[in-house]
């Protein structure tokens, strides 16, 4: 059971140089892409960045999706039973078996490394991860933004 589990949250090793050339996707569109570029870097307006900020206060860091967790990029699109829920259903219509990564970032890595090393395929992966986190924010974008 253990070795089972070690193997599910193995996450393969991607230097910041590697990482830097998966972000750009020639059939990305640019907006996109630079939005996923401040999400790895944690630069959204996520309410622990507004609060770091101190745009907010201590007492408006929870979720809107009103779990009672603070709400962070790796909570939001990973961890969050309302956004980030989407991935168990990509998962499942993909045939994938994953433990959810504590970091957004491992959290593509592990993904792209979910369609084995056929570059086709890793670029179809791409697609799908840029074009779900982009989807999660825009709902979250809507929603966040009207409670301020």
């Amino acid at each position: 059971m253990s070795s089972a589990y070690h193997f599910l949250i193995a996450q393969p090793t991607v230097s910041s140089m590697s990482m830097s050339q998966l972000i750009w996707h020639k059939d990305i569109p640019l907006k996109i892409l630079f939005f996923a570029w401040r999400l790895f870097r944690a630069r959204l307006p996520t309410k622990d960045n507004l609060y770091r900020r101190g745009v907010i206060g201590a007492d408006l860091r929870m979720c809107v999706s009103g779990w009672d967790s603070l709400e962070s990029s790796s909570h939001l699109f990973l961890h969050c039973n309302f956004f980030g829920y989407v991935w168990h259903y990509i998962y499942r219509w993909l045939g994938i078996s994953s433990v959810t990564p504590n970091t957004v970032t491992s959290h593509f890595t592990q993904f792209m490394s979910a369609a084995g090393g056929a570059n086709p395929r890793q670029s179809m992966m791409q697609v799908f991860w840029f074009a779900t986190v982009w989807e999660i924010w825009k709902v979250f974008e809507n929603i966040h933004f009207e409670e301020i």
